[in-house]
């Protein structure tokens, strides 16, 4: 269950590491490399059009966002495909740009603490 006003729920990940704290630093360090590098690649990408690359960027973490409760990581990358396809001016990137690297910034907090 999450705790208050954090993003991250870690109870799920705690059942599949058996509560291993060894295990569950170690997820949290590759995990911040992980919503390090999506948070740069999806700037990158969504302000250049980069469909192709956009969207490996966002199946690259989504597997992570879903084991670790992250929804509104994936509801914005959803959002920021539409978009590029509806081919919205960059202002709108921009800030769904803006809103990823807060989100991302965020979590990588949380997650540092459980280093």
């Amino acid at each position: 269950m999450k705790k208050n006003n954090t993003l991250i729920d870690f109870s799920g990940l705690s059942k599949m590491l058996y509560g291993e704290e060894k295990y569950i630093r170690e997820f949290a360090n590759a995990a911040i490399d992980s919503f390090d590098e999506f948070s740069t690649n999806y700037s990158k990408f969504l302000l250049v059009r980069d469909e192709t690359n956009f969207r490996k960027a966002g199946h690259k973490i989504k597997p992570v966002a879903q084991m670790l409760g992250l929804d509104q990581i994936i509801e914005e990358y959803e959002h920021a495909k539409t978009l590029l396809w509806d081919e919205k001016p960059d202002k709108e990137l921009k800030a769904s740009s803006d809103k990823i690297r807060g989100i991302c910034d965020e979590i990588i907090e949380e997650l540092k603490e459980k280093t």
